[in-house]
């Protein structure tokens, strides 16, 4: 049995894992699209080589390549990382993908850039969150008698409309804001 755990909200803890080698274990997550976030962590009094930590990646089929998405060590021994999956084009036909730990050096693992792709990821959020709101308002644009300028006139309750309409968008797919279209 291996010294980690991935835990996927409303799954069971998964803790079998089909070693590689000594330092690489992979197993399969099933309907990827449905895992938004998972829990990543090292099981009870378990002891990692000193200057070691384990990094956690993902493959999508053909499993050729493998995308970093989160790290351990014994400071800081379970996370919980944001997946990403759902806004792969596809993903939604992939029956599996596949997960794989590796065991790698602290300074491997500090190359990583691990804390960067979570900001970025946030920002893009952000950003697209407000893309939306600012093609809401717009569709209210009518033209001015001054000038021939265009104004944007809002109802009192647009932005209780928009956020009902973000609402309801969010609840059928998180992941909306990234996919094409919108």
């Amino acid at each position: 049995m291996a010294s980690f755990g991935v835990v996927c909200p409303g799954r069971p803890v998964m803790v079998d894992w089909r070693p590689i080698n000594e330092t690489k274990f992979v197993c399969e997550i099933a309907s990827p699209a449905q895992v938004t976030d998972l829990t990543f962590f090292l099981l009870p009094n378990i002891v990692l080589p000193p200057g070691t930590g384990t990094a956690l990646y993902y493959s999508l089929p053909p499993f050729a390549e493998w995308t970093v998405l989160g790290a351990l060590t014994l400071d800081k021994p379970s996370g919980v990382f944001r997946t990403g999956w759902s806004t792969i084009e596809g993903i939604a036909q992939m029956p599996a993908i596949q997960l794989g730990v590796s065991l790698e050096s602290l300074d491997t693992i500090t190359n990583l850039d691990l804390q960067k792709s979570g900001v970025d990821e946030r920002r893009l959020f952000a950003h697209k969150i407000a893309q939306d709101l600012w093609s809401f308002v717009c569709s209210f644009a009518q033209q001015t008698q001054q000038g021939g300028r265009e104004a944007v006139l809002l109802p009192a309750n647009a932005m209780d409309m928009w956020l009902e309409r973000f609402d309801r968008k969010y609840r059928l797919d998180p992941s909306f804001m990234f996919k094409t279209g919108n």
